[in-house]
């Protein structure tokens, strides 16, 4: 059940274009294209993005004929995501994919991936390399945040310094930035130590808050206003209240076309049954992830549409490498060798998931199959280990977030399979603001989670994750850093690729992780759910999002 790379070479192609983007961009001519197979909702199989089934043939992204739409004080949709939210504050946790999902509703960026994975203008109409290591933005005029205070490029400044300050998740891929200047109200111009042809695309995961709440050393009023943010988007937070809910208003301040939809909640309900009843009974017109076993009970619902999409999503189990038994790489490959990918991605998931041959997914450019990578194979797992000095086994821990109502079986799934060569193994399912607290105090030997590609280069994955400066799991390779380092500041593609296969062969020697399955979408909507686009980030834009009658 290995992952097929059928299309690997003409998504390489359109990706790598995109996430270079070193050419001057406006309005995303340059930036290039790719068919992942991600397709407006309700029309998934005609690009081969999964299997679709509608009940009452709706199409989630047809436009309603005039008068279609639901009055304005009836625009009022419930959404369940697939991820809870560890927080509220995007600059400390920019990758969590629940944060980014809700936060991306009011925050802008100065790029943006669209569902073609084409960079697009956001805040920024336009983009150029004026030298090798000098890029410049030209951001929008006239554009406020909800509360009516002007934006400029003082806001832009003050929000990448408090993202590189904070020293997160992103710090590897923002450590190439030297300076950050603003020159004039609409023109940001940022210096780079070295050629960095990946910065654009990294440059859409920053959000843009407020230039007088965002400082490198935060203060509590920076730390408040980051947590419940006024942006510049097309909605604006009316609560929030952590593991449980987001509601937003429509922003009526917004730069451009106004939301369709009069209020949004999300909904973080963890019951894969009390989804699909809520789906059911109409409290909740938008479903994110449903558990493959529950696939028909859901195609049998009356007026509700099942989707499913290609996505930059996947799963890993990550070492702590730093700590015994872990830091020897033996041990951490029979732990790889106990587990048959091929048969728990089946039984637990269908064909909604797929098994990696590397370590980021193969719609990514430079995700390319690793040599040698470990296959099922338990007696040799025990050898490993006997050699290594645990002849019987040792005891350790996993933790990993409840939001997501599939990963328990899992975990479950996974711990027996490390039983059977005498490794125990203790869950520890935790909230999401729990789990992210403890994985990112490293206190924890195991830690699985789901994770994306967003930019759909392999940089952003592996330079963030496992470069020494990363400082995420234990784990440095000053060689492996070398070949990456070289990968990111080359625009050459045939080369990056080439140091790519290095990078990939050396991980799948040293095993730092266990890549475990590329994940598909899975999105069930009511059939009168109209502009809802699913792309392969997942982060939906539901200002285009509406209720027919």
């Amino acid at each position: 059940m290995k992952v097929g790379r059928k299309r690997f070479a003409g998504v390489v192609t359109a990706l790598t274009i995109a996430a270079l983007a070193l050419a001057g961009c406006s309005n995303s001519d340059s930036s290039g294209s790719t068919d992942t197979g991600t397709t407006a909702a309700g029309s998934a199989t005609s690009e081969g993005a999964g299997a679709t089934t509608s009940n009452g043939g709706s199409d989630a992204q047809s436009a309603a004929p005039a008068g279609n739409a639901l009055p304005d004080d009836q625009q009022n949709l419930t959404f369940v995501p697939a991820y809870g939210w560890a927080g509220s504050d995007i600059s400390k946790n920019p990758l969590e994919i629940g944060v980014n999902m809700a936060i991306s509703q009011v925050l802008d960026s100065l790029v943006k991936f669209d569902q073609d994975m084409k960079i697009v203008p956001g805040l920024a109409t336009e983009w150029s390399w004026n030298t090798p290591t000098e890029l410049v933005f030209k951001l929008r005029t006239g554009v406020t945040f909800s509360d009516g205070t002007p934006f400029t490029s003082a806001d832009v400044k003050g929000s990448l310094e408090r993202y590189i300050a904070a020293e997160g998740p992103l710090a590897a891929v923002l450590a190439p930035i030297e300076k950050i200047e603003a020159p004039d109200d609409a023109t940001v111009k940022i210096t780079t130590n070295a050629p960095t042809g990946t910065l654009v695309g990294v440059l859409s995961m920053v959000k843009i808050g407020k230039a007088e709440f965002s400082h490198t050393k935060s203060t509590a009023a920076d730390d408040a206003y980051w947590a419940k943010p006024i942006g510049t988007g097309p909605f604006v937070i009316t609560d929030y209240v952590a593991n449980d809910h987001f509601s937003f208003a429509r922003n009526d301040k917004y730069w451009g076309e106004k939301a369709k939809l009069k209020t949004l909640t999300m909904k973080q309900i963890t019951d894969v049954n009390a989804k699909i009843t809520a789906l059911s009974n109409d409290q909740v017109q938008v479903l994110n992830d449903l558990t493959y076993d529950q696939f028909d009970t859901v195609k049998a619902l009356p007026n509700v549409t099942l989707s499913q999409f290609d996505s930059l999503s996947y799963y890993f189990v990550w070492f702590e490498n730093s700590r015994k038994p872990l830091d020897n790489p033996d041990v951490r490959r029979a732990m790889w060798m106990a587990l048959d990918l091929p048969t728990i991605v089946s039984s637990l998931y269908g064909d909604s998931r797929q098994t990696m041959d590397s370590f980021c997914p193969s719609t990514a450019f430079g995700c390319l199959p690793a040599k040698d990578m470990p296959t099922y194979d338990p007696e040799g797992a025990k050898k490993l280990l006997a050699d290594a000095g645990y002849p019987n086994g040792f005891s350790i821990d996993m933790i990993f977030s409840l939001a997501n109502a599939t990963d328990s079986a899992l975990a479950q799934t996974l711990i027996s399979s490390w039983k059977a060569i005498g490794v125990t193994v203790e869950p520890r399912g935790l909230d999401s603001a729990t789990w992210l607290k403890e994985f990112q105090a490293l206190n924890w030997y195991m830690d699985f989670q789901p994770n994306q590609t967003l930019t759909g280069d392999a940089d952003y994955t592996l330079n963030r994750l496992y470069s020494c400066v990363a400082k995420r799991l234990g784990y440095c390779n000053p060689d492996l850093d070398k070949l990456m380092t070289k990968a990111q500041q080359s625009n050459d593609k045939a080369e990056r690729l080439k140091l790519y296969q290095q990078v990939v062969d050396i991980m799948a020697k040293d095993v730092p992780a266990i890549p475990l399955f590329q994940t598909k979408v899975n999105v069930a909507y009511k059939n009168n759910v109209k502009g809802l686009v699913v792309p392969p980030t997942e982060y939906i834009d539901f200002s285009t999002v509406y209720l027919a009658s």
